[in-house]
């Protein structure tokens, strides 16, 4: 039985690539699933992820259409996320363009958060105490955490930026966030990082962050093809 990961990596380069139009329909499920030899439900979850990232539109008694103008930016982050074969270049751009907003933004943070920034961070890390002691998903407290640092740089046109990222990858955090030690281990370094930012220690700050990125992206650059 073909895992929905794969079918998705092998989908969306495939639909891709044959450069449909806006409106010109794509095969149907059952096309797809004999072409790629899957389920049809294997084949129409695949599609409900690609639909999620706003890739397909199905047209209730019409078919599967390519949302050609959502294949942007953000589309490529979530594509590199899922594990979706992206080129090297492509994956590095993107891991390369999340890295230059936080590790700028940390910066910022350390000269100019202010109480209420350090006391919503503390918050963000108590409930990420409690959600991991009650077995609890933290996908929306990792969210929370790092766009509490941006906040703290005062600069709500960055906050925005950054937090289309954390928006399109909603659920790529979830998952990634299912392994307990995964969220044990992403909790501690947080805890570092505001403990540097606190410090208003700028070189420790961006350190601690870099390498924090880093590990998540390694994962995800992981799941890629050679």
């Amino acid at each position: 039985m073909k895992e929905q990961h794969a079918l998705v990596a092998e989908l969306v380069p495939f639909l891709l690539s044959r450069g449909y139009a806006r409106n010109e329909r794509a095969p149907s499920e059952r096309e797809l699933a004999v072409r790629f030899q899957a389920s049809r439900p294997q084949v129409r979850e695949a599609l409900s992820v690609l639909e999620a990232l706003r890739l397909i539109e199905r047209r209730p008694k019409s078919g599967i259409y390519l949302t050609t103008e959502s294949a942007s930016i953000e589309a490529l982050a979530l594509f590199a996320e899922l594990g979706i074969p992206l080129s090297r270049e492509e994956l590095n751009q993107t891991a390369e363009v999340r890295r230059i907003q936080e590790l700028e933004a940390v910066r910022l943070a350390c000269r100019r958060h202010d109480d209420a920034n350090i006391d919503e961070l503390r918050r963000c890390l108590g409930e990420w105490d409690r959600a991991i002691a009650a077995g609890e998903p933290v996908g929306e407290l990792d969210r929370d955490f790092h766009c509490g640092l941006v906040k703290a740089t005062q600069n709500m046109v960055l906050l925005r930026l950054v937090n289309i990222f954390y928006l399109m990858t909603k659920r790529q955090r979830e998952f990634y966030f299912q392994n307990r030690d995964r969220r044990r281990q992403s909790n501690a370094e947080h805890r570092r990082i505001f403990q540097a930012v606190l410090d208003r220690d700028e070189e420790r700050a961006v350190q601690l962050l870099d390498a924090h990125l880093v590990s998540a992206d390694s994962y995800w650059n992981g799941l890629l093809p050679s």
